[in-house]
């Protein structure tokens, strides 16, 4: 247990504070520092005989899931959208609107080289990883989103925690409904290309 108490406080805690720390020198590094962690957790996962590897992949009742997912989308996003238009009118549709081609390049690219290796690090690897130190789900829930929004300190602004701690929220029961990292890699890339389209995408790369 000791073991992999340890391993999470080295995971999830040590390593974003200490790519914090030295922010300057590792921004341009961060895509590449979460996919090797994705990978190297991935092959954990795939390495364990007790993983049970469909929740890699499994598509089970996804239209009820997409159902869901937009119930809980639409209205939160259209209100969300008149927040940022009202409050922040400057930064709203600023992407689409201003450089279309970095937004499309962002949209395309970012559910590869983002989403999916956070929803394995955080929901498929953290759920599974720490199962026995964390017997209750929602403990292992909670836990996680907390220290998804934490990891998003890089960002330099609080704007990027929060947002995070609630988009950690809702990936993290939507995984523990459906045991699946196909499901919940929709659902965040869904939410994270719908903030960099109306402009809250600012609060999520490094500032220089």
């Amino acid at each position: 247990m000791a073991k992999l108490w340890s391993e999470l406080i080295v995971l999830f805690v040590a390593i974003p504070f200490a790519v914090l720390y030295w922010i300057k020198h590792f921004a341009n590094y961060l895509m590449p520092i979460l996919g090797v962690m994705g990978i190297c957790c991935l092959a954990v996962l795939l390495a364990d005989k007790q993983f049970k590897r469909f929740k890699l992949w499994h598509w089970e009742d996804y239209r009820i899931h997409f159902k869901s997912t937009l119930k809980l989308f639409l209205p939160w996003a259209s209100l969300l959208a008149l927040v940022v238009y009202f409050l922040k009118p400057e930064l709203f549709l600023h992407w689409p609107m201003n450089q279309p081609w970095m937004w499309v390049a962002t949209l395309l690219i970012y559910p590869i080289v983002s989403v999916i290796p956070q929803e394995i690090i955080f929901r498929t690897y953290f759920f599974h990883r720490y199962k026995q130190i964390l017997p209750s789900k929602y403990a292992r829930w909670a836990l996680s989103t907390f220290l998804f929004g934490l990891a998003h300190l890089v960002y330099g602004n609080w704007v990027a925690v929060v947002v995070s701690w609630i988009g950690g929220g809702i990936f993290g029961y939507r995984y523990m409904q459906t045991n699946s990292t196909p499901v919940v890699v929709v659902e965040h890339a869904l939410w994270g290309s719908f903030l960099f389209t109306i402009g809250l995408g600012s609060y999520l790369v490094i500032a220089s």
